[in-house]
């Protein structure tokens, strides 16, 4: 009897256990950064998420969604009146104080690095899935991406790596360092960052600097209205390489700035087509 009872227990534990699993996922979450919000959508949580920052735009239906604040001053009393089971952040985007205070409310928070490489974002984006219990969805997109990133990279093999120089601020000048996340579209795009010899991800630049370098292309990531301004800038210098053949680029900053998998290849794709439109000009 003692037996055929325990054996009762048993069982209703195995039934029990997958429903508290599944009870564990989140089901109001809170997306404070843009490259998160980004990603839940990819992974078809779209519906579990509550709340965004001011500053996640994309895709459409984010626009929609309750806004708690800024990147970096998020209102703590409104995040906690939501009562979410899950807030998403990102190291250095959102302030050490903001995910502090929300961890002692006893609220739930998960913090991701912010992502340098194309590897960086890969683990972050699987380890989204997991946390959400989208998994198995995040590394079918992964492997999706490699593919298209593996084929583009073979149809590069053997042919000339331009000099390339990314600029992403105007006063001051700041352009793309080795450690950057715009370094890996560089990289991956059939180009060599004129700066990869840098430290900083980010560093302050002179136009001296630039010139004496003297890229091949020159890349400037949208900056609101200055931006058509640098390019008419750069263009004066008759004897930089890249105003000499016309190849000062604008690519638009929110396809090289969030990084997530599907966000990176589509950056990706434009800036090969930039680097290379032997190859891939006729592609959108």
């Amino acid at each position: 009897m003692r037996f055929a009872l325990s054996r009762i227990v048993i069982l209703l534990s195995l039934l029990i256990l997958p429903v508290s699993a599944k009870a564990e996922t989140p089901r109001r979450i809170i997306s404070l950064a843009p490259s998160i919000t980004e990603s839940l959508y990819y992974l078809g949580a779209e519906k579990e998420l509550i709340a965004v920052s001011s500053y996640c735009n994309y895709p459409e239906g984010a626009r929609q969604k309750e806004i708690v604040g800024t990147l970096t001053n998020p209102n703590i009393e409104k995040i906690f009146s939501l009562s979410p089971d899950l807030v998403l952040a990102v190291e250095g985007l959102n302030r050490t104080q903001t995910i502090e205070k929300l961890k002692s409310l006893g609220i739930k928070i998960e913090v991701f690095d912010a992502g340098d490489s194309f590897d960086d974002v890969v683990k972050n984006f699987v380890q989204l899935g997991r946390l959400i219990g989208k998994e198995d969805k995040a590394e079918e997109i992964v492997e999706q991406v490699k593919k298209q990133i593996k084929s583009i990279n073979n149809r590069l093999k053997g042919r000339w790596r331009p000099q390339v120089f990314w600029q992403v601020g105007a006063r001051p000048l700041v352009g793309a360092g080795e450690k950057s996340f715009a370094n890996e579209f560089i990289r991956y795009g059939g180009g060599e960052n004129i700066f990869s010899d840098t430290a900083a991800r980010y560093p302050r630049l002179s136009r001296e600097e630039v010139l004496s370098r003297n890229p091949d292309v020159v890349i400037l990531v949208t900056m609101g209205d200055i931006t058509e301004k640098e390019k008419e800038y750069w263009q004066k210098f008759k004897d930089l390489s890249a105003a000499k053949a016309r190849r000062i680029y604008i690519v638009d900053a929110d396809k090289v700035c969030r990084p997530t998998p599907v966000s990176f290849l589509t950056g990706l794709k434009q800036v090969a087509r930039v680097l290379h439109p032997e190859v891939f000009a006729q592609e959108r």
